[in-house]
C-alpha cells in the first residue's frame, strides 16, 4: 500500500495563472518546478484499487501520471479510478469532477465520498448537479469521526476550521500499515488536529504559506505558517511533509528557508513523490 502526491501545490498550482515571478516563470521552463493542484493517490496494488483525495483543476494530468500503476478497465480503453474522497468545495480541490461528466470522459456511478453538507453543495450547484443528475457519479456521505472501510484501507474523516463559505472541511486520517493523517488547508492548528498529527505515522499537512508576510491579503485567507507548525511539532516523532505550497512561498526555491525545514527535520513535498504505507 502507498500514498503518490499527484500534486503538492496549493489551489491553482505552480506556476499560478497569470504570474511570472521567478518561482512561476521557472515551472514554465523546466517541469521539475511544477507543482500541480491538490491531490494524492491511495494505491493498493494486490486489490487493484486507487482512491484519490480531492479533483484538482489538474484532474487529467494526474490521472496520466498513474496510468501505469492502476487497473485499465476494458470499457473505452479508459483507466478509472476506484473512488474519490473530498476535503471541502473550494475550487482547487473539487473543480477536476468535471472531467467526469458528458463533456469529458462520461463516467458511471463512480464512488465520490465527502460529508452531507459537500453533498448537498455538489448536488445543488451547476456544473457538479449535473454529474448527481446524469449519475456520472455516486455520492456516498461520510461522517465526522466515523471510519469508513475501502477494502483493507479504513479511513476516517476529521473536521477542521476553514473558511467554510459552502460546506464543511475535512482532513482525512489513513490507516494501514502506518497511520497517515492528511490535512491540506486548515485556517490554524487546533489541539484536536494536533493530537491526531503526533499520533500518527505520517503527516502531510497545509504549507501553503512560510510566513504571514507572502501575501497582503493573508487574513482573509489564512494558513498556519510553516515556521509556526514546525515549532509546534518540533517535539513529534513524525515523519511530516509539508504540502498545498503557494507560488509565493520561499521553500519553492533552495535557500535559506526549505534549508531551515530540513534542518529541524521537516520535508518539503513534492509531485510524484511515494510513501510506502
Amino acid at each position: 500500500m502507498r500514498i503518490k502526491i499527484l500534486g503538492s501545490g496549493q489551489d491553482d498550482g505552480i506556476p499560478h495563472t497569470g504570474c511570472y515571478c521567478d518561482i512561476c516563470s521557472k515551472a514554465r521552463k523546466h517541469v521539475e518546478h511544477v507543482r500541480l493542484g491538490p491531490s494524492i493517490a491511495i494505491l493498493d496494488s494486490r486489490e487493484g484499487l486507487c482512491y484519490l483525495v480531492d479533483a484538482s483543476p489538474d484532474f487529467k494530468f494526474q490521472l496520466d501520471s498513474i496510468r501505469e500503476e492502476i487497473s485499465e478497465t476494458k470499457r473505452k480503453g479508459r483507466v478509472l479510478v476506484s473512488g474519490i474522497l473530498l476535503t471541502h468545495s473550494h475550487l482547487g480541490h473539487c473543480a477536476g469532477l468535471w472531467h467526469l461528466g458528458k463533456e469529458s470522459v462520461e463516467e458511471n456511478d463512480l464512488p465520490l465520498y465527502c460529508t452531507p453538507s459537500m453533498k448537498q453543495f455538489l448536488s445543488n450547484n451547476y456544473p457538479f448537479s449535473l454529474l448527481v443528475q446524469r449519475k456520472n457519479i455516486k455520492i456516498e456521505e461520510v461522517f465526522h469521526d466515523e471510519g469508513l472501510r475501502l477494502g483493507a484501507l479504513e479511513i476516517v474523516p476529521i473536521q477542521v476550521p476553514h473558511r467554510d463559505e459552502v460546506g464543511d472541511t475535512v482532513a482525512y486520517i489513513i490507516k494501514s500499515k502506518k497511520r497517515v493523517v492528511y490535512v491540506p488547508d486548515i485556517d490554524n492548528w487546533t489541539d484536536r488536529i494536533m493530537e491526531e498529527i503526533r499520533n500518527s505515522d505520517i503527516a502531510l499537512v497545509d504549507g501553503t504559506f512560510y510566513s504571514k508576510n507572502e501575501i497582503p491579503r493573508f487574513e482573509e485567507v489564512p494558513h498556519p505558517p510553516i515556521r509556526e507548525t514546525i515549532s509546534l511539532l518540533r517535539n513529534a516523532d513524525v515523519e511530516t511533509y509539508f504540502i498545498h505550497i503557494n507560488h509565493t512561498n520561499p521553500v519553492n526555491r533552495k535557500g535559506k528557508e526549505s534549508k531551515y525545514v530540513k534542518s529541524k527535520g521537516f520535508k518539503i513535498a513534492h509531485d510524484g513523490m511515494t510513501l510506502e504505507i
